[in-house]
């Protein structure tokens, strides 16, 4: 388990990192992550250096169930995430294929394919980050200072149309994933939550605070610059 923090692990998240260690689980803790991007490329150079072969990755403000970890894990796929909303905003903090209409949470819920996953909630395998590296002829950067750091992070620029996109670290790793011919999968069977003022929730994204053990996320799309803003249009909930 790889946790990046700047100063400090939400109580919800820090509960689960806990759980996860009594199961087993080695949990790697790395605070002063100020500049993500080099963060964790540098936590994942460190973490395939002592050879894991898997990398679960958990944002310090995500509260989760530590069985999602196992659900994540019993796909066998090179990466795989959980889903959760911006805090504040009726959006999902992932980017869907185009021609997705709808997504099931919950109960009914299950494995989709999309286009770029956030680093939260994100199960990866080594061979990614070997494969990601081989075909972008990655860098091995800082070996003059003892501690080598490949860039498998770092933020890009892609075309679209005529404008350009900014990607964020976690976006820049899946286009580099699937210029490598990895394809992005989420599982939407298990609720997580975003903590800000409250614990954000898949609802959030759509209706507001009430909950709900299945929730259809219908989508409603716009252009906004380069990219597409993804929002709920209607959402039906069942209990």
């Amino acid at each position: 388990m790889l946790v990046p923090v700047r100063d400090y692990i939400e109580p919800g998240c820090a509960e689960g990192l806990a759980e996860l260690e009594r199961l087993g689980y080695p949990v790697w803790r790395v605070y002063g992550c100020s500049a993500i991007d080099q963060a964790r490329s540098q936590i994942a150079t460190d973490a395939l250096a002592e050879g894991f072969e898997e990398l679960m990755w958990i944002d310090a403000d995500v509260r989760f169930h530590p069985k999602a970890v196992g659900m994540l894990r019993s796909h066998d796929l090179p990466i795989v995430c959980g889903i959760y909303p911006k805090k504040r905003s009726r959006e999902l903090v992932c980017s869907l294929l185009p021609g997705t209409d709808k997504i099931i949470f919950g109960t009914g819920g299950g494995t989709l394919e999309i286009r770029y996953a956030a680093g939260g909630f994100l199960l990866t395998k080594r061979c990614v980050y070997e494969k990601i590296a081989e075909q972008e002829k990655l860098p091995v950067c800082n070996e003059r200072f003892g501690r080598a750091n490949v860039p498998y992070f770092l933020p890009m620029i892609i075309p679209d149309g005529e404008n350009h996109w900014y990607l964020s670290e976690d976006f820049a790793f899946c286009e580099r994933a699937r210029r490598s011919d990895f394809r992005i999968h989420a599982d939407t069977r298990f609720r997580l939550e975003h903590i800000g003022k409250y614990g954000y929730t898949w609802e959030d994204a759509g209706t507001g605070r009430n909950r709900y053990g299945s929730f259809e996320f219908t989508i409603n799309r716009r252009s906004v610059g380069a990219g597409e803003q993804v929002e709920a249009e209607t959402s039906i909930q069942t209990t």
